[in-house]
């Protein structure tokens, strides 16, 4: 399973354009994880049979600190995340942190007949949309950080 979500997650880190070298490393401090970089981005398989904690979320990213990973951290677990481990990710989403359970990278769901194509707009386009239907800003929907094709393109809220 590890392998078929390192797969997807090369797939989707090609499709930005980002170096998708995979190498494994040892995290100092953590234990019951497999660590890998994909270019410069640090994904944690987390092994815990019961799912990710919020202190885990925490140590995975002091671990990250310590051993210079500062451009992206992609958590895997086992498990679902309970909620409070979801509104610990959503804070960090700015931060360019990611979660996917790993159940979520066993396909990549870009290529299903469903997938609509999302896209970080430019300054230009927010500016022309905003135009064309009279609105303003905070008037336009959002979308969550957590929602997968927002996942699959890597956008942060705010973008």
């Amino acid at each position: 399973m590890e392998d078929k979500a390192l797969e997807t997650l090369r797939t989707l880190f090609e499709r930005r354009k980002m170096n998708t070298t995979t190498t494994r490393v040892d995290l100092d401090g953590l234990d019951r994880v497999n660590a890998y970089t994909l270019g410069n981005v640090l994904v944690i398989f987390s092994q815990k049979d019961k799912g990710v904690s919020d202190r885990d979320i925490t140590n995975f990213l002091e671990a990250a600190e310590t051993n210079g990973y500062s451009n992206g951290v992609v958590i895997v677990g086992m498990s679902k995340p309970s909620e409070n481990v979801l509104k610990v990710i959503k804070s960090l989403a700015k931060k360019r942190i990611q979660f996917f359970w790993i159940w979520e990278l066993q396909f990549d769901i870009t290529t299903h007949r469903l997938y609509q194509p999302h896209r970080v707009l430019n300054e230009e386009e927010k500016a022309a949309v905003l135009k064309k239907y009279n609105a303003k800003q905070d008037q336009l929907m959002s979308i969550d950080s957590q929602d997968p094709p927002i996942k699959c393109i890597g956008a942060i809220p705010g973008d």
